[in-house]
């Protein structure tokens, strides 16, 4: 039996970090932990009607409006070149904002919130290929022993970067 002292008490709050945690939105995609800083999550809506948008990339599924906001939806499966399966009742739209543009991403299910400090996350594996990585900001780990998790941290700014191709003009004869 161990007894409470003032220096065990003072001992435990020591181990308690005083470092700055960024809480981070945890949510899954194809049967693995991502996470997104939270302060860049505006909301979280069920799936909505989106509308297709001609030449865009494969991983945008289109456009919806959310509040009177007209915002891009990126299906993160297709944008980190995952197999596309059709979303279940579990699957949310994050509506998330970078450099003051609204975004949609559609995950498989969100989980909840982690609070990572600096020492918790790692960077992205050098063994990738850079192109692999571009999308991934760092590795968090949290738990311990058996009941360690990782979350995959991705690089918001990445991840919603993309342009919609013009269409060619043809030219035509006099």
């Amino acid at each position: 039996m161990k007894l409470a002292t003032e220096e065990t008490y003072l001992r435990a709050l020591d181990r308690k970090d005083d470092r700055p945690q960024r809480p981070v939105l945890t949510f899954v995609v194809s049967a693995e932990t991502y996470g997104v800083e939270l302060r860049s999550i505006r909301e979280i809506i069920k799936l909505v009607e989106i509308t297709e948008v001609p030449r865009a990339p494969r991983f945008v599924l289109g456009v919806t409006s959310v509040r009177g906001a007209i915002i891009p939806v990126i299906d993160l499966r297709l944008r980190l070149r995952l197999d596309a399966t059709p979303p279940t009742r579990a699957a949310r739209i994050l509506v998330v904002q970078h450099d003051v543009e609204p975004y949609g991403l559609l995950v498989d299910a969100v989980r909840g919130v982690v609070k990572f400090t600096d020492a918790d996350i790692e960077p992205p594996p050098s063994t990738l290929a850079a192109d692999d990585t571009r999308l991934l900001a760092g590795i968090g780990r949290y738990g311990e022993g058996r009941r360690e998790r990782m979350v995959i941290l991705l690089q918001l700014g990445a991840v919603v970067a993309f342009e919609i191709r013009a269409a060619r003009r043809r030219r035509e004869s006099p």
